[in-house]
């Protein structure tokens, strides 16, 4: 029973080996789609009992403050024998349920790029429902934030090569002495020394990031009134509507914005995840933004991405916004 209260930690513990101390069998690119996660049981009859319900009770949560609700993950569930296969051993978030009552005690395991690269295996080995019940009680939080964790830099990743906006990341390095893996697509709506707007207009969605640096003066710029308020302060005079007098605002008529405290590329931020609107305009959708401070230059910077999307799925699109922000660098 010592093993299944130390979960957390050797999740957390395992998940940091580096891929060069694994055995692989091989290093193809994974599959699968942007927030899908392939779970493996031992029969389709536990995915129909407890053990999916808990499953899908972790996985697909609502994502927060979306216009309407959609599942932070959408789950994919096959039984243990076909994972044998390549189509399936390749995807980029596999959990996988042994249950079998040869094991002696429950444990984790937890693999990275085992089959495919980028990939998170996750495995909870149990001799009986319960023990494995009580296991993933204790490890689901940790293996949330994995896979969440897997998708960005899967996404992130796919945009730091090839596809990365080269014009854009010079324009950053330039104007703010970051740098952000934005793919190709996006474009410069307007830049100075202290802010920009970068965006992607397609017949489906705009997506758009937005940079804002100003001095930094004290820990009060993390308050979650004065981020909003700097938010609020950005859009007005940098985001117009489609109308005269229209202008972007925070939407907190029906939920509040949510701001937290956050380690972010390993530096203390705050993170701010809202709804906003245009003011007299109907238009409206989520935004997520990340506040941190450039040590070296006195600087407070802000990068906030948000999208509208009327007709689509917001939440894959939320998970791209989260990958370019969380791509960001601090140049020395």
């Amino acid at each position: 029973m010592k093993k299944i209260h130390q979960f957390s930690v050797l999740l957390l513990l395992i998940s940091l080996v580096s891929c060069n101390e694994i055995t692989t069998v091989s290093r193809q690119a994974s599959t699968g789609g942007i927030n899908e996660i392939l779970v493996v049981t031992n029969n389709l009859n536990q995915w129909k009992g407890e053990i999916g319900d808990s499953i899908r009770s972790t996985f697909t949560q609502d994502m927060l403050l979306l216009p309407i609700p959609e599942d932070e993950f959408k789950l994919v569930n096959i039984d243990d024998a076909a994972i044998e296969k390549d189509l399936f051993k390749k995807h980029h978030n596999i959990f996988i349920v042994n249950i079998d009552p040869k094991i002696k005690d429950a444990f984790v395991e937890t693999r990275t790029d085992l089959w495919a690269k980028p990939q998170i295996i996750i495995k909870v080995n149990a001799p009986n429902l319960h023990e494995f019940m009580v296991s993933f009680e204790e490890l689901k939080e940790n293996a949330f934030d994995l896979y969440v964790k897997n998708e960005r830099e899967r996404i992130s990743t796919s945009y730091s090569s090839k596809f990365k906006n080269i014009n854009i990341s010079k324009a950053l390095k330039k104007h703010f002495h970051i740098d952000m893996n934005i793919p190709k697509g996006y474009s410069i709506a307007n830049i100075n020394d202290s802010k920009a707007w970068i965006r992607k207009e397609t017949a489906a969605n705009s997506m758009n990031i937005l940079v804002s640096v100003r001095p930094y003066q004290s820990t009060k710029d993390f308050d979650y009134i004065q981020v909003k308020r700097n938010r609020n302060d950005l859009t007005r005079t940098y985001i117009p509507g489609s109308v005269p007098g229209s202008y972007q605002t925070i939407s907190d008529e029906y939920f509040d914005p949510i701001l937290k405290e956050i380690s972010f590329n390993d530096m203390f931020a705050v993170e701010f995840r809202g709804l906003w609107r245009v003011e007299n305009d109907f238009m409206g959708g989520p935004f997520i933004s990340y506040t941190f401070v450039d040590e070296k230059r006195k600087k407070l910077i802000s990068i906030d991405g948000f999208m509208y999307a009327p007709k689509q799925r917001k939440a894959p699109l939320m998970r791209e916004l989260e990958a370019i922000l969380w791509s960001v660098k601090i140049l020395p």
